[in-house]
């Protein structure tokens, strides 16, 4: 039920200054399940009201002394809206206004249910990005918390600043459903917020909702783990040459060309033979791009042609080519369960923490060892951002000690 209060200053007779507070509310009367026609009241987000759209007539109400009166108002918002403004001026009279004409009250648009946003906005990212299914996925999970934790707020438009604000709160208090005993870290809650934040801009840009975005500018929050553990994780040299060891020829290759390419693991696993380069195997290449790849599109700063080394190369180069894929299953499909095999590996090799992702990040940090520039080793890595890649930036006390020694006092500046 919508109720609209409107206060009119008024002089009386002696100039002293009244107030004259009239009321005039919308209901609406509809049929319920049981056939019998009754009154209902109309939900509130903040300021706004939402609609009923059970067919029916809506009606204002108001009172006249202890007497209610009610009069048919149409069967639209816009028809209520007018109806509630007229019979607003004639309950208040014209002796309350001065003289003046009140303006109508702007007709009120529709509200929408959190629950129909989310899955409009999944529907979008699902035909935006049909060779991603693992965005929406990722998406979903997210919205599923938000549902759980701002559901009471039933419609977008009612969802607030503070109420992000309390979102985090909620969520840092929280666990992880697959690690119970681990709180959910700063990093999670801060991409949380991100999906969050494209799902409003969304609502607003592609859906024209008359809202302002609760996530814009929002202040991420600070992970004093993450900073204290420094650089990502890598294989020290004896882990890997256990791997190695422990793996059959074909086996080798893969984990080799993680190791020295940085590839991410779906992009190895959607490698095909056109987009390796081996006629010359000191100039070989391999190329991240996903022409022609059902499942799979890399982003534009994704997309990126990595120069080999002649020994990936050669061990590249004599890999039966029993269809499209590089490395294929016994089945000749596209590979699926790397990190598996990868866990039974090194489990055999006694190398603990071995993840798939820790080969890439391997890579980026020698590269950088190496001497590598670091815009070199950005586009090389397919990171949108330079600060993406400064995380590999911290050198070890060796490395440190090493190029310490190197300074001098002499004209060269260096020994």
């Amino acid at each position: 039920m919508l109720l609209v209060s409107v206060k009119w200053p008024n002089l009386d007779t002696k100039g002293s200054q009244v107030a004259a507070k009239k009321s005039v509310r919308i209901i609406k009367k509809v049929r319920h399940a049981d056939g019998a026609w009754k009154f209902v009241s109309l939900k509130k987000a903040g300021a706004r009201y939402a609609w009923d759209d059970r067919p029916g007539h809506y009606f204002v109400e108001w009172w006249e002394g202890r007497k209610r009166r009610r009069e048919q108002a149409g069967q639209t918002p816009s028809e209520a809206m007018e109806a509630q403004r007229r019979k607003r001026n004639e309950v208040v009279g014209e002796r309350f206004l001065g003289g003046k004409s009140v303006s109508p009250a702007p007709v009120e648009t529709p509200l929408t249910l959190l629950t129909e946003a989310i899955a409009m906005f999944l529907g979008h990212v699902r035909v935006h990005s049909p060779d991603k299914p693992r965005t929406p996925q990722r998406y979903g999970a997210v919205l599923d918390h938000v549902t759980r934790l701002l559901g009471a707020k039933t419609f977008v438009e009612a969802i607030t600043r503070a109420d992000i604000d309390d979102y985090k709160t909620a969520r840092s208090t929280e666990s992880s459903e697959q690690h119970p005993n681990r709180r959910i870290t700063p990093r999670t809650i801060n991409y949380e917020i991100a999906v969050l934040r494209t799902f409003f801009y969304f609502l607003i840009r592609e859906r024209n909702l008359p809202i302002t975005n609760p996530c814009a500018n929002f202040k991420q929050l600070k992970d004093p783990r993450a900073k204290a553990k420094r650089r990502p994780p890598t294989y020290r040299q004896e882990e890997i040459d256990r791997i190695l060891a422990a793996c059959d020829g074909n086996e080798k290759v893969i984990f080799a060309t993680l190791l020295l390419t940085g590839l991410r693991e779906e992009e190895l696993c959607f490698l095909t033979w056109p987009d390796l380069d081996l006629r010359n195997l000191d100039n070989a290449t391999v190329a991240v791009r996903g022409e022609g790849k059902e499942g799979f599109s890399p982003k534009d700063y994704e997309q990126r042609l990595i120069p080999i080394s002649r020994e990936l190369a050669e061990l590249l180069q004599p890999l039966p080519r029993r269809g499209a894929w590089v490395f294929p299953t016994k089945a000749g499909n596209r590979q699926t369960h790397l990190l598996r095999r990868l866990k039974a590996i090194a489990d055999a090799a006694e190398v603990p923490g071995a993840t798939l992702h820790k080969f890439r990040h391997t890579y980026a940090t020698r590269l950088l060892e190496s001497g590598c520039d670091i815009v070199t080793v950005q586009r090389l890595m397919g990171h949108s951002d330079l600060d993406t890649t400064r995380q590999y930036l911290d050198p070890d006390e060796k490395l440190k000690r090493t190029a310490v020694g190197k300074l001098s006092l002499s004209a060269a500046g260096t020994k």
